[in-house]
């Protein structure tokens, strides 16, 4: 009987270890590099369960905030290459983050994107109280507080909302104040709530939800031409005072590590795309972006892209001369 009863457990044992092996071998992590409420968890929310579809694999969302993306971006390259480590990721922590942060200890060619989802123009917000209504408006009222300046907010230092906001700032000549949040939830909070005067910021789907509260509102937007979510809004090139101006523009991506084989990068690719073609996914992703959903590309054209967007900011960032930390 003892004898039954041993290998009884040993079978136990050995099976309860097989279906853990199992359970961690079909259990994948998409890192999300910024706390919930922002628009990359958004879009990783709606990204996730068909995409989890799509590879047979259950995918647990993990937001991983701090160092403008970096601790996320991090995580994902310790892990290894494989299809368990997805990391929704924007410039910011692919390419400002080692660009401007000594700590990042990664390179932008250290990771390899899958898919491209969106992307879009800067809106230029300020607090509902901030007495200007127009691109024109704010440069006067910012040269006009030298002795007490204007904050603007971002997602950390070295984001692209910093590189758009230290840009803004340069091209105004007046001195302004950086707020760096560790994500874009809390930056919207303060500004709403009339802590923080400014900030540049996607003018995506998801800021007409947050317009709509009158808490806040959009007084320009970068793109060259007006935006059709946003018509009476007008462009940088409308205005009087920096007709010229321009900065650079936000995406989002789904990446892993360089590591990852190529075999299991084609598989991630076609999951990917098939998940943004999902008719429930497609119509949440259309109403988070506003309709700014990126066109399909191959790995080849994705590869491009993402080398030809490094030296993109890799120039912006010498040109504001942004100081290392």
């Amino acid at each position: 009987m003892q004898r039954r009863s041993l290998l009884l457990s040993l079978s136990m044992l050995s099976l309860g270890t097989a279906l853990h092996a199992q359970s961690a071998a079909d259990t994948g992590t998409l890192y999300i590099p910024f706390p919930a409420g922002g628009s990359s968890d958004v879009f990783g929310r709606i990204l996730a369960p068909s995409l989890s579809r799509q590879l047979q694999r259950h995918l647990i969302v993990e937001n991983l905030a701090g160092a403008s993306g970096s601790i996320a971006a991090r995580k994902v390259l310790s892990r290894g290459g494989g299809a368990d480590a997805l990391f929704l990721a924007s410039p910011t922590e692919t390419i400002l983050a080692p660009a401007t942060l000594k700590s990042a200890g990664y390179k932008p060619a250290d990771f390899r994107m899958v898919g491209l989802i969106s992307r879009v123009p800067l809106g230029v917000y300020v607090r509902a109280d901030l007495p200007v209504q127009s691109i024109d408006e704010l440069v006067a009222y910012a040269r006009s507080r030298k002795d007490t300046p204007l904050s603007y907010g971002s997602v950390g230092i070295g984001s692209v909302y910093h590189l758009a906001g230290h840009a803004f700032m340069q091209a105004v000549g007046a001195p302004m104040t950086h707020v760096p949040y560790k994500g874009g939830a809390p930056l919207m909070q303060d500004l709403m709530g009339g802590q923080l005067d400014m900030v540049l910021f996607p003018a995506d789907g998801n800021a007409i939800t947050r317009l709509s509260g009158g808490k806040m509102r959009m007084v320009g937007i970068t793109s060259a031409t007006r935006s059709p979510l946003f018509p009476n809004t007008g462009t940088f090139a409308e205005s009087k005072t920096l007709p010229k101006f321009s900065t650079v523009d936000v995406w989002g991506g789904l990446f892993v590590s360089r590591a990852t084989p190529e075999a299991t990068v084609q598989t991630l690719h076609r999951a990917f795309q098939a998940a943004l073609e999902d008719p429930e996914s497609r119509k949440a992703m259309d109403t988070a972006t506003g309709g700014t959903m990126a066109p399909a590309m191959t790995l080849e054209q994705l590869a491009r892209f993402y080398s030809a967007e490094s030296q993109r900011f890799e120039n912006a960032v010498k040109q504001a001369n942004i100081e290392l930390n």
